[in-house]
């Protein structure tokens, strides 16, 4: 099902302060201007969904759907397996660190 405009924007609404609205709006916006940024407007609910209402939280998953819009519509459609909650996903992850090469976060 396509999403709308209008429940991006009543998404905002019942999300954010008024104070806050519009520049929640134009970060939102810069999901969606590369041609392969699709499903613009069911990736941006889907941020909004996983930002609660933290703008902060908000700039990281544009910055994530930018890379790949597929990590945030799985995290905000599954957040129970997205959840880092059981050691065995934590193992998994530190080693897909290692596998890059990358070290992985002192929290993991």
């Amino acid at each position: 099902m396509a999403r709308s405009r209008d429940e991006v924007v009543a998404a905002i609404q019942a999300t954010f302060p008024e104070s806050s609205r519009a520049r929640v709006l134009e970060l939102l916006d810069r999901y969606g201007v590369e041609s392969y940024e699709r499903e613009r407007e069911r990736v941006q609910l889907a941020i909004l969904k996983l930002s609660e209402g933290n703008e902060e939280k908000l700039r990281e998953f544009v910055a994530v759907a930018k890379r790949d819009y597929r990590d945030v519509l799985f995290w905000a459609a599954n957040p129970e397996e997205a959840r880092l909650d059981t050691p065995e996903k934590r193992e998994r992850v530190r080693k897909m660190f290692e596998k890059f090469g990358i070290k992985p976060p002192d929290d993991l």
